[in-house]
């Protein structure tokens, strides 16, 4: 009894070792390539089933800013590790005029629901709660770090406690001195 248990196990651990890789990963491998962007219906979606907020990032294809934000701001890794483990992602592109997403009871083009959301130009990235309900937006690039802070500030719930001027100041404070001889 003991060696087919043993047996099962061991062709439990073959078959899922032999898996495809993306077979049992439901999150992005945080490796520097380009992020594959899902639409705004499938962040809400999955955010509907993980609880995370939701970013969403809305865009335009001939906006210089976003293709700059897209290669050299979210490709570091330590931000789409940060990312992938704390929201669900989403993009919606501004110049679409002609297409409908249905969202809180309204059919909208995504150039509507990018203004619904205040979004006068591109890039601009919105903040969501898992249920869709809009809690910021951030216009404009963002170089690295200070969009991993932004990421952090609402990712560790802080804007419902504090001003982003306060989170980075206790950040800052936290931070060890550096002495130099």
């Amino acid at each position: 009894m003991m060696r087919l248990t043993r047996i099962s196990l061991l062709a439990v651990f073959i078959l899922c070792a032999a898996s495809p890789p993306g077979f049992a990963q439901d999150r992005p491998i945080a490796d520097g390539s380009p992020i594959q962007w899902p639409s705004f219906h499938d962040a809400l979606s999955a955010a509907s089933e993980s609880g995370r907020m939701i970013i969403i990032d809305i865009f335009a294809p001939t906006c210089g800013w976003c293709r700059k934000m897209q290669k050299e701001v979210y490709t570091k890794t330590d931000l789409q590790e940060y990312v992938f483990d704390t929201f669900e992602i989403g993009r919606i592109d501004l110049s679409i005029n002609d297409d409908t997403i249905s969202f809180k009871g309204l059919d909208l083009s995504s150039a509507q629901l990018a203004a619904a959301f205040g979004a006068t130009g591109t890039p601009t990235t919105i903040f969501l709660e898992p249920n869709g309900d809009y809690i910021t937006r951030l216009p404009g690039y963002h170089a690295h770090e200070e969009f991993l802070d932004v990421l952090q500030f609402i990712g560790r719930h802080s804007f419902r406690e504090m001003s982003f001027t306060d989170y980075l100041s206790k950040k800052r404070a936290a931070l060890p001195l550096v002495h130099s001889n």
